[in-house]
């Protein structure tokens, strides 16, 4: 199955063919989605006219998402971007999330269902999947439009999730502590340590991870000595990359959860999808910081700051910055099977 482009997206799609191929062409979107250090997370079993979505535990991240938090937040964000290519292409998009209750990795069975009008937001939303990824860069110190933000929020509500936005200085100031206690705490654990290194690309033959120079950590490329081992002596450097990223970005995000469950973070994910596409049809990039939900201990105190009910899920920053390359994927054939 050829690459998709913006330019031959619609023209491709076969319209007239079995729901198996149309479903394979509508996977391409899905699997666009963003992914905790771009595991890419997810199984597709196609059987007629639905498609079966499972996390794939053999790409969690053991240490750093024991419960598989990250791990069902990415699937609930390509499960967002396969119904929102259906949509996009004129078809309803049926969908039952934890259809078995005995089969707890199975996380949604979607339907491609009858001819639907396409409405205009689908429309703007669907042509920024494929323009969209995640910047790991320094971002512009200019401020977002306040209607911008309030439109982001409405689209997190729409999956029943929250989006709290850390604009006040003091705030902003007490995030990043938190994100920078967590990148030394990590940086002293083996096991966190392994889960990171695993997922550094330092060849360019992957479809998966993140590649060292998007990291700015082409240091760890040594036939020699493990990335593991070396990050051990990188959780200062690492930090104050971290920092520095913060201070410069105009909004620091959080996305949060009433419930503390799967189906809470599939809903995460979900709401996920929608926020970053509707944010890059503004010209606005996004990356994330892990660290604070993934340290218990920073997870608590960043609960207690927001002074919110809520469960935190993830902390991202948000702005304007220049073009920068996509991380690799799999391709539909790879991560699909067909009844």
């Amino acid at each position: 199955m050829k690459t998709i482009t913006n330019q031959t997206q619609k023209a491709d799609f076969p319209r007239y063919a079995s729901p198996e191929e149309q479903l394979q062409f509508l996977l391409q979107y899905a699997i666009l989605a963003p992914s905790c250090r771009n595991t890419q997370p997810w199984l597709w079993e196609i059987d007629g006219d639905e498609v079966l979505l499972r996390a794939d535990r053999s790409r969690i991240l053991p240490a750093l998402d024991p419960h598989g938090r990250e791990m069902i937040m990415s699937c609930g964000a390509a499960l967002h971007h396969l119904c929102l290519a259906i949509r996009a292409f004129g078809y309803a998009a049926l969908v039952q999330t934890f259809p078995n209750e005995n089969e707890p990795d199975l996380l949604a069975r979607i339907r491609l269902g009858g001819a639907r009008p396409t409405t205009d937001k689908d429309e703007l939303l669907f042509s920024f999947i494929t323009k969209r990824h995640t910047n790991r860069g320094q971002f512009e110190n200019r401020a977002l439009p306040k209607e911008l933000l309030l439109t982001l929020q409405a689209e997190a509500d729409q999956e029943s999730v929250s989006l709290y936005f850390a604009q006040e200085e003091e705030e902003r100031e007490a995030i990043s502590a938190l994100i920078e206690r967590g990148d030394l705490i990590q940086s002293r654990d083996p096991a966190a340590r392994r889960d990171v290194a695993d997922w550094i690309a330092t060849s360019g033959k992957r479809k998966d991870g993140i590649p060292a120079s998007a990291l700015g950590f082409n240091e760890l490329i040594s036939p020699v000595v493990p990335i593991a081992h070396r990050l051990l002596n990188l959780g200062e450097t690492i930090a104050d990359r971290d920092r520095n990223l913060i201070s410069n970005a105009p909004v620091l995000a959080v996305l949060a959860t009433a419930g503390e469950d799967p189906k809470a973070w599939l809903a995460a994910g979900q709401a996920l999808g929608r926020v970053l596409l509707r944010a890059r049809a503004d010209g606005v990039w996004a990356s994330f910081f892990s660290q604070t939900i993934q340290v218990d201990e920073s997870w608590f105190q960043l609960r207690h700051m927001l002074d919110i009910y809520h469960y935190p899920q993830l902390v991202f920053r948000l702005g304007y910055a220049e073009n920068v390359p996509a991380t690799p994927r799999r391709s539909v054939e790879e991560v699909t099977s067909i009844r």
